[in-house]
């Protein structure tokens, strides 16, 4: 089983039809969906040192929230997503996987994540530091955590910076039922110094043009096959889906390690 553990509703994963046939092209059997871009015809801003040498840097997603990505969205842009995103998975409920994007700082994200869970279909939640401003040691995401813990709901962040990297650890230990999938390996080492005992933390591969084998061979080696999940981050990139598909399958890795990473970890995570 091949899942796409990480993509947009945005670009030519805008329109069902075009994703699902690009699924079928690639043998992907489901995706992981949460919102993109609203505009159809929008397309992903990639800056050009994203295909450099350059973006190899471990440290330079650091430096890419700070100065590219970091800018508020209004929750009720996401909102929007999600209802769309929801839409698709209606019509494609063995294909599409619905992450529910939301705001730990908003009062009302538990009631509309308990308001998704009663009419929806949603297996996870999604979370962005850099367009959402939050703390991870803050008193929303100690409800968030509890919530899907209470409903074994993994919840996937991109973490802003190494600060918050540590307190995304602490939670982590605090809510030991709960699962984070952390963004593009972001403060992976980090995670290593300060919890590479816990249990509860898996990394995300996507994008394919700024994780290297190496960096894979690095999160397998301090925690497991087992806790490396295949997102692409699509369509934010250039066939990041085919791409790191064909990066895994090409590693010098076991089979059993390389369907873990495919697929089988966000399976089990979502009891699929």
């Amino acid at each position: 089983m091949i899942i796409d553990g990480h993509a947009h509703a945005s670009g030519e994963f805008s329109e069902p039809e075009k994703l699902i046939s690009i699924l079928d092209k690639l043998g992907v059997d489901k995706i992981v969906l949460c919102p993109g871009s609203l505009e159809k015809d929008a397309i992903p801003d990639i800056p050009k040192i994203s295909y450099s040498p350059i973006s190899k840097i471990r440290h330079l997603i650091f430096l890419a929230n700070k100065y590219y990505l970091k800018h508020e969205v209004p929750d009720h842009y996401f909102e929007q997503g999600n209802e769309l995103i929801n839409s698709f998975r209606e019509n494609h409920p063995d294909r599409i996987i619905q992450f529910l994007w939301v705001n730990p700082s908003n009062e009302d994200t538990i009631n509309k994540i308990k308001e998704a869970l009663d009419n929806w279909e949603i297996k996870g939640i999604k979370l962005h530091q850099c367009l959402s401003s939050f703390s991870n040691d803050g008193s929303g995401m100690r409800k968030l955590a509890e919530i899907a813990r209470i409903n074994n709901l993994p919840i996937f962040i991109h973490i802003f910076s190494r600060e918050e990297v540590r307190k995304l650890v602490n939670l982590a230990r605090e809510f030991p039922k709960t699962n984070f999938i952390i963004a593009h390996f972001i403060g992976m080492e980090i995670a290593k110094k300060y919890g590479k005992d816990l249990k509860n933390l898996y990394f995300d591969i996507s994008t394919y043009f700024i994780i290297s084998k190496r960096r894979i061979r690095y999160a397998m080696k301090h925690f497991g096959a087992n806790r490396v999940i295949m997102g692409s981050d699509s369509p934010f990139g250039e066939r990041n889906l085919e791409n790191n598909i064909q990066k895994i399958r090409k590693m010098n890795i076991s089979t059993k390690e390389k369907e873990l990473i495919l697929g089988k970890n966000i399976a089990n995570l979502l009891n699929l």
